[in-house]
């Protein structure tokens, strides 16, 4: 089975069209059929089961077709890449979705992750979208699914706020872990759709999503290269997770 959209004979349009209803349709965790796909969308039920089978690359009961999870957000980014129109796409994932597909690449990299963060410091409320650790390491991902490209003024108070909440944190791991020997660089970033004109701004990573292993695996060279907040804790990382009281996750990943 072919999983490539690019040597399909059909109008972008066409592939839109069906790929939007295939997102409507399996929204909430429910099916669909070929058969009401191919009513939806106007097409032929040879082109509504091409278009399927290239996007979700692999087989399907054609009498029960779910797209759920960050399966959703992988159909998104595989039809954005061959040119189908991000606006009317991305009006179908949530961000729900958008921390789902993050969290799994961050945990096939070995990091534990922790999404939908909340915690409290000074009597103040703080949410972080991703939070993943790894040895020393503490990645924390403001994850934006806008249908823009991030850019001037927004770009720079979005990047502001994730600084900002990377101190916060550093407050908060030493409340938690204690004051110790043990250095933890906090590296925010910002996690986007959409390619970004820069990859670096005032210090922090614009990562699309897409592109998010590869960024994990040049980050021991360009890490340097990035804002980093250290700060010596008493304990291993490992300890966060077991803060059920002061961090209450939404949903927990883990590499162990």
């Amino acid at each position: 089975m072919k999983n490539s959209l690019s040597d399909l004979n059909l109008k972008p349009e066409i592939v839109t069209r069906v790929v939007e209803n295939l997102l409507k349709l399996t929204s909430h965790g429910s099916g669909t059929t070929i058969d009401m796909l191919t009513e939806r969308s106007i097409v032929s039920k040879d082109v509504a089961f091409e278009i399927v089978s290239r996007v979700l690359g692999k087989s399907f009961n054609t009498n029960n077709i779910e797209v759920t999870g960050d399966e959703r957000l992988s159909v998104v980014l595989k039809c954005i890449r061959n040119g189908a129109p991000a606006e009317i796409l991305a009006r179908h994932i949530s961000w729900k979705d958008f921390e789902a597909l993050s969290a799994k690449v961050l945990s096939e990299c070995g990091f534990n992750v922790l999404t939908n963060l909340r915690l409290r410091l000074l009597k103040k409320r703080y949410e972080i979208d991703v939070l993943a650790t790894k040895s020393s390491i503490v990645l924390l991902l403001d994850c934006k699914r806008w249908n823009a490209v991030l850019s001037g003024k927004r770009l720079l108070f979005i990047i502001k706020n994730q600084i900002d909440r990377a101190h916060v944190f550093a407050e908060y791991l030493s409340s938690i872990l204690g004051k110790g020997e043990m250095t933890v660089e906090i590296i925010p970033a910002i996690l986007t759709l959409y390619d970004s004109n820069k990859q670096i701004e005032s210090g922090v990573a614009i990562v699309p999503i897409d592109l998010l292993g590869n960024f994990i695996e040049k980050l021991p060279e360009i890490k340097y290269e990035l804002e980093r907040i250290k700060v010596k804790v008493g304990s291993g990382l490992e300890a966060l997770f077991e803060q059920k009281k002061e961090v209450t996750p939404q949903r927990p990943y883990g590499s162990s």
